[in-house]
């Protein structure tokens, strides 16, 4: 997979910053769809994604067509299967446990095993997230820097088992869609 290939992406968990990423993947003109565990917390995390649209427009940052064409471009769904076909990169941000991020990352697994796997955690590590996926070599932290749709800096943190082909597709991506991605070779609780 290439960089400039990923169009389609999920966001897994769709509170603050969530729903941050999905905004600014949106902003970006990918495809998104935002996947949570009910109907309630997916209008909460519509709300706050159109909120976030119409700040940015507010603010003279976008349009009120990128906005707009943003909006119809979100999918919702509770549908872990739905969400995840024709997935390229995975965007998760759910509670942070690691027995929460093994599920999903089993799933992932099983309806996308070609998709990058990056978990926005920002005290879990990746290397035991990993443990629980057939596909090790394609899962990274990408830890953002809050709100990710305003500021611009990410991490990216790599695995015992993280494939550096993966970090770069990683890491290409993400320069692509205008952020500034560090990448940190050695597992550290927080961070940087």
């Amino acid at each position: 997979m290439k960089a400039q290939d990923i169009q389609n992406v999920v966001c897994v968990g769709g509170g603050t910053i969530g729903a941050s990423w999905a905004t600014y993947y949106l902003w970006k003109g990918l495809n998104v769809t935002i996947q949570d565990i009910n109907e309630e917390a997916l209008a909460r995390a519509k709300t706050l994604i159109d909120s976030n649209l119409d700040f940015l427009v507010e603010k003279d940052i976008i349009t009120t067509e990128v906005s707009n064409d943003a909006k119809e471009r979100a999918v919702y769904t509770v549908d872990m299967e739905k969400a995840f076909t024709n997935a390229q990169f995975v965007q998760e941000s759910a509670y942070e446990s690691y027995e929460v991020k093994q599920k999903i990352v089993s799933e992932v697994d099983k309806y996308a095993p070609k998709a990058i796997y990056a978990s926005s955690s920002s005290g879990l590590l990746i290397s035991e997230i990993q443990k629980f996926s057939q596909y090790p070599e394609r899962c990274i932290i990408a830890h953002p820097f809050n709100p990710p749709h305003l500021i611009p800096l990410v991490e990216i943190v790599k695995g015992k088992k993280t494939s550096d082909e993966f970090v770069s597709v990683a890491y290409d991506f993400f320069k692509s869609i205008d952020k500034e991605p560090i990448i940190l070779h050695k597992e550290v609780p927080g961070h940087v």
